[in-house]
């Protein structure tokens, strides 16, 4: 019975140093996409799965941050109206 206790243990010890290492992967690769700009990422996804192929919701939400960059901001109405000036 020891046997079956010693096999589970060690399942559970390399399981839980997989999930790490998955843990670990994955806030490296956060951290290297809040890096790129979107015209970097949507150039990324092109090299790895070839120009406008794959991803698509991704695409278009990056082509969507794009243009509301291009887009001139708008000034809201307050300051927009002249501040009066005391005499």
């Amino acid at each position: 019975m020891a046997v079956n206790s010693e096999k589970h243990t060690n399942a559970m010890l390399k399981y839980r140093k997989r999930i790490e290492k998955k843990q670990i992967t994955s806030e490296v690769n956060s951290e290297e996409r809040a890096k790129r700009s979107p015209q970097a990422q949507i150039a990324l996804l092109d090299t790895r799965l070839g120009k406008g192929i794959g991803a698509m919701k991704e695409r278009r939400r990056l082509a969507a941050q794009i243009e509301a960059a291009k887009a001139p901001k708008e000034v809201p109405a307050e300051a927009k109206t002249e501040k009066k000036s005391k005499k």
